[in-house]
């Protein structure tokens, strides 16, 4: 005589979804939940260098800076009668070249020869700094 073959119960066909159903919302959970974003790495600190200031009365007159690429430039030039350059060249705002370099040329329109300070200014990335040099005007 043969025996009847039994058929699972109806709990473990629940039990068996059950689980398949939380393996399912795990990978769900893993592939779709947002990750932490990376650390951005903090912009990198405004410089400014000075690589070159010279000037000959009413001839010629160069300062050069180093700094980010795109910031900002201002630039005062007081000459040693305690008088600022007035040349249009030294007006206004300059950006700094994709090298982060800029020169200003103009004519010293001063008699007095001796120490000059360029004042430069630059701004980049909400960060500000201010630099002068002392160079002759001969």
């Amino acid at each position: 005589m043969q025996q009847p073959q039994t058929r699972p119960q109806p709990r473990y066909y629940l039990m068996a979804l059950f689980s398949i159903l939380v393996v399912l919302i795990f990978a769900v959970s893993i592939i779709t939940l947002p990750r932490p974003a990376r650390a951005e790495a903090a912009p990198a600190s405004l410089t400014l260098t000075f690589t070159c200031a010279q000037a000959v009365a009413y001839q010629s007159g160069k300062v050069c800076v180093h700094t980010h690429a795109g910031a900002a430039l201002t630039i005062k030039v007081k000459y040693c009668s305690g008088y600022y350059a007035t040349s249009k060249s030294l007006q206004g705002t300059k950006i700094a070249n994709s090298s982060g370099n800029y020169t200003w040329h103009w004519v010293p329109e001063t008699k007095c020869r001796g120490s000059a300070t360029a004042y430069v200014t630059a701004k980049w990335n909400g960060q500000t700094v201010s630099k002068s040099d002392v160079f002759t005007v001969k």
